[in-house]
């Protein structure tokens, strides 16, 4: 998950004595959600589809047709564009770029080597395409989230079940987010459990606890898990048989 892997790349970048215009048509015509601005090869600042919106003029303007190019046209980036620039370099890793971004509620980043040259942007559409990768969710399978315990040997008991019903693991994440201390919630996405190994597994698993979410989407199976669910999810079973 490094970021070099990830970035966008090669990088459009704009000069900051360039007009409003100029970047404007290369929103209009690149699909780029940001352009790193340049000053004598230094970065200096960042413009975003956002910050084009907001310095256009609304519907609402006084100005005429024949007066509005020429505002625009003397509209330098540099007076729109966002500064100071936060960066990030290319050996870093993609969720280390996600938290830097979430924190900081922005889009996107440039990407830099060791030098301190612009090598890509790191964008939210990046990062999703690495999260569906990784995770698989992409591809057929099934998806199972567990509330377990903090300790060694649960990730592992849950795994030797699932290739127990032959099953094959794509991907495991874990988050200890929004969950009460000593446990932890683990996703795992898992493929080629057959329908009936699935059902038998989703009923092992309810029964043993810990289960709080399972689906076989080729199937059109969803469900969300507690007590009341176990006993509709066997009724099920009891008026398919």
């Amino acid at each position: 998950m490094l970021i070099k892997e990830w970035m966008s790349r090669p990088v459009i970048t704009i000069q900051s004595d360039d007009s409003f215009q100029t970047a404007a048509k290369l929103f209009q015509t690149r699909v780029i959600s940001m352009l790193p601005v340049l000053k004598k090869r230094e970065l200096v600042g960042i413009i975003t589809d956002g910050d084009i919106k907001k310095a256009t003029p609304s519907d609402a303007t006084t100005l005429d047709k024949f007066e509005m190019p020429s505002l625009l046209d003397s509209l330098k980036i540099e007076s729109i564009m966002s500064k100071p620039v936060l960066t990030i370099h290319d050996n870093h890793t993609v969720d280390e770029a996600a938290a830097i971004m979430l924190e900081n509620s922005i889009s996107g980043m440039p990407v830099t080597d060791n030098a301190g040259k612009i090598e890509g942007v790191i964008t939210k559409s990046d990062i999703f395409r690495c999260l569906v990768s990784f995770t698989g969710a992409s591809s057929k399978g099934q998806a199972f989230i567990f509330k377990l315990e903090d300790k060694p040997g649960a990730i592992k008991n849950i795994m030797d079940r699932i290739r127990g019903r032959n099953g094959r693991l794509r991907s495991i994440l874990t988050s200890y987010d929004e969950i009460e201390e000593g446990f932890k919630k683990v996703f795992f996405h898992t493929y080629d459990i057959e329908p009936a190994q699935f059902d038998s597994l989703v009923r092992s698993f309810h029964e043993t606890g810990g289960l709080l979410y399972a689906a076989d989407p080729s199937r059109g199976f969803r469900m969300m898990y507690n007590q009341y669910c176990l006993y509709m999810y066997k009724k099920k079973q009891e008026v398919e048989a």
